[in-house]
């Protein structure tokens, strides 16, 4: 794990300075500090976290190839079996974009995330190392009032000793051309067969002007004992820092407590 984390540090500081431009070389850094279960629901404990984090997105060939990069590394800050516990965030994202025409553009994407591979306590078995790899294509259509486009994806979930899990997931969405994005994601799964079928709506309204930018993120799962989890987040743009403040909250509409989750963050970009 170690040689991963260090080859992402590399490739994401190699590939930065030699993309170097005016406006930046896409690489950023930032510290999140937050509170999960901050409301004590449901007779849990507050607990508090710091995560510093390094982000490298860029663009190349002329805008046809886009790479993500990012490393979260989350430090707890209230012990449990007599140790901090630490868990690390990797996601990679390669997408080539074809040009279907002047305003079309077909985009294929490969992404792989590992959520979260837990650090300590320790795990003895390696079990709790989970993988997400996701094959997936987007259309884009630039019209006057902006960008309609439609993803379809397919998330292969892997954890060790656990059989793999298939799913599909269709994506419809719009991004004004006046600073409204409105984003629509219907969830499901192919296998296990006894789990088949539709499991939840992923919806996002966003609004950006200018140095603002607000967004409001629904998850609705087809289970409705699992609760609705809504979370709000509203950053603040100043020269090259960006300020955020965001808050879940959790279990909405169960009979249980709500869980809130609030988090407070800034990031700055090179």
């Amino acid at each position: 794990m170690k040689k991963i984390t260090l080859l992402f540090l590399v490739l994401c500081v190699a590939a930065g300075f030699a993309a170097a431009e005016d406006e930046g070389i896409g690489l950023s850094a930032g510290l999140e500090f937050g509170a999960v279960n901050a409301s004590n629901g449901n007779g849990g404990d507050m607990s508090l976290y710091l995560m510093p984090m390094l982000i490298y997105e860029n663009s190349f060939l002329d805008g046809a190839l886009d790479l993500y990069a990012e490393l979260d590394y989350t430090f707890g800050l209230t012990k449990e079996d007599d140790s901090n516990p630490q868990s690390l965030y990797v996601d990679l994202s390669v997408g080539y974009n074809i040009s279907l025409g002047e305003n079309s553009t077909l985009s294929i994407i490969l992404e792989n995330e590992f959520d979260p591979i837990v650090i300590a306590p320790k795990d003895e078995d390696g079990s709790s190392l989970t993988g997400i790899f996701t094959p997936a294509l987007k259309f884009n259509q630039s019209l006057d009032i902006g960008d309609l486009y439609a993803q379809i994806g397919a998330p292969i979930t892997y954890i060790k000793d656990i059989d793999t899990v298939i799913g599909l997931d269709f994506t419809l969405g719009w991004s004004s051309s006046f600073g409204l994005g409105i984003e629509a994601k219907i969830c499901s799964l192919l296998s296990p067969s006894e789990a088949a079928g539709y499991t939840g709506l992923d919806l996002t309204v966003s609004y950006e002007a200018e140095s603002i930018y607000f967004e409001v993120e629904t998850i609705i799962p087809k289970e409705t004992d699992e609760g609705i989890t809504i979370t709000p987040e509203f950053d603040y743009s100043f020269k090259n820092f960006t300020f955020y403040i965001k808050s879940e909250f959790a279990g909405i509409g169960t009979s249980g407590d709500v869980i809130i989750s609030p988090a407070l963050g800034v990031k700055y970009s090179f």
